[in-house]
């Protein structure tokens, strides 16, 4: 053999064997899948604090960490990149102690200047913790302050569960805004709207990561985006996988991919067909505890509905049971408390003993209808105290699939009872629009929250779809009770939150919940205990513990905690 033809032969051999033992590591490579539907580049882009950002909800808390991570069991922070944190003996400031060994995907070491950088970023975009705080100062490499302008326990989950950014990033923008506030620039002025325009137009190259994996740009397509394993984190060693893939689209994209066993965990709400079929294949549900559900908002503008007794009425009259059955079998549950609540919360919060439990009860409701100047004639049909029929809409986006179930129930039970009601479909992205200029009678809506405090429970009916629209439901936020006598929803609002000691905060939060229970603005139907699709003992271990399955699927991710906490591995093949 030539010494030429020698030279090609061992070269051969050597990249057969370089393959062979890429190919190898491949299929060594322990990777978790999941999903959320994104924009690719440049309508997707990696500014995370504007509208259109490949933030990948959840996902991105497995790159960018936030200082704490949230324990529904115990209502407790558990640390991150802080590891410790208090408010002043005078309510005044809120410290925060940070680690000192984290460091970014591009080597820089993440410190409190990084904190103050996330914050002076989400004060150019109005963030609601800047209700709360009115100043943030760099301590020290590893200390942060965080100057009170509200005392209020609110101000913990506002700091510590926000994904932290880099300086070497956002810098340029927080030292302008900072040198605006130095000359007495403020939110109005026309200095900082040109820095928030100029911020809302900032597209970086990349996504800088503490957490153990980061997004590879280069890998961002139609169908799937790569976080690969970032080796700086200081969570590097503790992760089981290599690689998180993040595929794009909704139920119709992924299902496929469900089914060629492709993926570890979604939080897409698949038919109930599709999920027996998922079922039957071995994947595991994870079924959620329901926080937030449907209710049904009045409109207070149209008559009779401007009555309470007739609201409590329909109140009596629907199963809630029923309705929660239908609407969307082995998901969706009826509420038990009418507290605009869910049940768990309430049970927390409320002495549920001082509750009108509104148990199905058509005597009672008849009963309330004559109070309310009604009669029922001998066609079975009620009629007004003027002669006309009582009849009554209920407005639901078509492509509800649960919610056009339940309103179709609730809409026969109302009819069978002698309430002759219809069921109006509308497209979904005219029901806000319809809610807040009050073209409505009755409108399927959401009621309750993920988020841990009840006060977040309150601000979509009380303020979004009511004090803060042109029309909404025109419900008075004073209302005169039996059960609280004078109340003011705006002040208890205010008092639900103020002071560091949460349980100071429990009258108001009862006062609301006993308002809500006697006058009825708007009656919680059902809540979703939504099932997720996991590949959990049948692609990847969880483990034994399964506490953190009271937090939500999203807002305070048990899959993100899990994973971080190395939790969560591949199951050897």
């Amino acid at each position: 053999m030539k010494r030429s033809s020698r030279i090609i032969f061992v070269l051969a051999i050597l990249v057969a064997v370089v393959l062979s033992f890429s190919m190898v590591n491949a299929q060594d490579e322990a990777v978790f899948a999941g999903g959320w539907p994104y924009s690719t580049p440049p309508t997707g882009h990696f500014n995370m604090f504007i509208s259109g950002s490949i933030e990948l909800k959840f996902w991105r808390e497995i790159q960018q960490l936030p200082l704490a991570t949230y324990v529904a069991e115990t209502d407790t922070y558990d640390p991150l990149l802080a590891t410790a944190w208090e408010a002043s003996e005078d309510g005044q400031k809120f410290n925060v102690t940070l680690r000192d060994d984290a460091k970014w995907v591009n080597g820089d070491p993440f410190t409190a200047k990084d904190v103050w950088t996330t914050f002076m970023a989400y004060r150019l975009v109005n963030n609601a913790v800047w209700s709360y705080i009115d100043a943030v100062e760099v301590v020290s490499d590893t200390e942060v302050s965080f100057s009170v302008k509200t005392p209020t326990s609110l101000i913990i989950r506002q700091v510590l569960r926000k994904p932290m950014v880099d300086y070497a990033t956002y810098g340029e923008f927080a030292d302008k805004l900072q040198a605006l506030i130095d000359e007495g620039k403020t939110e109005e002025s026309e200095e900082w709207t040109a820095l928030s325009e100029e911020f809302n137009n900032f597209r970086p190259a990349f996504v800088n990561a503490t957490g153990p994996f980061y997004m590879d740009t280069d890998s961002i397509s139609e169908s799937c985006i790569e976080l690969k394993k970032n080796e700086n984190s200081f969570l590097a060693d503790v992760v089981k996988f290599d690689k998180v893939l993040v595929y794009n689209g909704d139920v119709a994209e992924l299902t496929p991919l469900v089914l060629n066993y492709e993926v570890d965990f979604l939080t897409h709400v698949f038919p109930a067909a599709s999920v027996a079929t998922f079922e039957g294949m071995g994947y595991d549900m994870i079924q959620a505890h329901g926080k937030d559900g449907i209710a049904l908002y009045f409109n207070e503008a149209v008559a009779p509905l401007d009555q309470k007794a007739v609201r409590q009425a329909i109140a009596y009259i629907i199963d809630r049971d029923r309705v929660g059955e239908v609407a969307l079998p082995g998901t969706t549950v009826g509420n038990k408390y009418v507290t605009g609540l869910a049940d768990s919360i309430t049970e927390v919060w409320v002495d549920v003993d001082k509750l009108n439990p509104y148990a199905l009860d058509h005597e009672k409701a008849a009963e309330l209808l004559e109070q309310s100047g009604m009669s029922k004639h001998d066609d079975g049909q009620w009629y007004l105290a003027d002669g006309k029929q009582f009849t009554l809409s209920i407005q639901c986006p078509t492509t509800w699939s649960d919610g056009s179930t339940a309103s179709m129930e609730m809409a026969q039970e109302l009819t069978a009872f002698g309430i002759k009601t219809n069921v109006d479909g509308i497209d979904s992205t005219m029901r806000q629009t319809n809610i807040n200029d009050g073209e409505f009678q009755i409108a399927i809506s959401f009621f309750g929250s993920a988020q841990p405090h009840p006060m977040y429970a309150y601000e979509t009916p009380l303020l979004l779809s009511n004090v803060n629209a042109p029309k909404g439901l025109s419900f008075p936020m004073v209302q005169e009770t039996e059960s609280c006598g004078t109340v003011d929803l705006n002040e208890l609002l205010v008092e639900s939150t103020a002071g560091w000691d949460v349980d100071a905060q429990k009258a108001a939060i009862e006062k609301i919940a006993l308002t809500i229970n006697e006058t009825v603005p708007y009656l919680p139907i059902y809540a979703k205990n939504s099932k997720y699709i996991s590949s959990r003992g049948l692609l990847t271990d969880w483990g034994t513990d399964d506490s953190l399955y009271l937090n939500s699927a999203g807002d305070d991710s048990y899959v993100v905690i899990k994973l971080l906490r190395g939790e969560i591995a591949p199951i050897a093949k």
